[in-house]
């Protein structure tokens, strides 16, 4: 193999950053609750000042809530959810010939990867299409063939046939 995904290896970080992100908001979350609540069980008399205050940090965690469950969470969850189903998904086994490879980041179900371009060949039928890799550091030479396993259309391995 010239290249390999650790697939174990990636889903047990992917488990691990998930958790402590997942930890880390409800933390922060415990932390806001606790404040509001004190802020208004030790205020003394008039209550609109710290009934402002306390309306400006919960506008502004429910502001950070939703930049970290559509922006950091979301990415965090979708490449947890790759490689959890991996091992009941369906890869597939195929000889290519890479034609192109575009250094841009690219989000493919819901992952951030680098495109391949690739002529693949069936049997008699060959055809041109687009897979992808997660590592941008390896570099697929182009117009080598190789035997490429895909799930989802990434890259998991590679096997070059100089």
């Amino acid at each position: 193999m010239c290249y390999r995904v650790d697939v174990e290896d990636e889903y047990k970080r992917s488990k691990s950053k998930l958790l402590r992100y997942t930890l880390l908001f409800s933390l922060i979350l415990a932390i806001i609750l606790v404040a509001d609540t004190l802020l208004i069980i030790l205020t003394k008399g008039d209550y609109r000042v710290s009934l402002s205050i306390s309306i400006i940090i919960t506008i502004l965690f429910s502001w950070f809530a939703i930049y970290f469950f559509t922006n950091i969470y979301g990415d965090i969850n979708a490449y947890y959810r790759y490689f959890k189903s991996f091992n009941s998904g369906v890869k597939a086994t195929e000889e290519v010939e890479v034609i192109k490879i575009d250094d841009s980041l690219t989000l493919v179900n819901g992952l951030y990867v680098y495109p391949i371009y690739i002529k693949s060949f069936n049997g008699l039928e060959v055809t041109e299409k687009t897979v992808y890799t997660l590592d941008k550091n390896y570099k697929f030479l182009v117009g080598c063939k190789y035997t490429f396993v895909t799930y989802q259309r990434i890259v998991i391995e590679a096997e070059n046939h100089l």
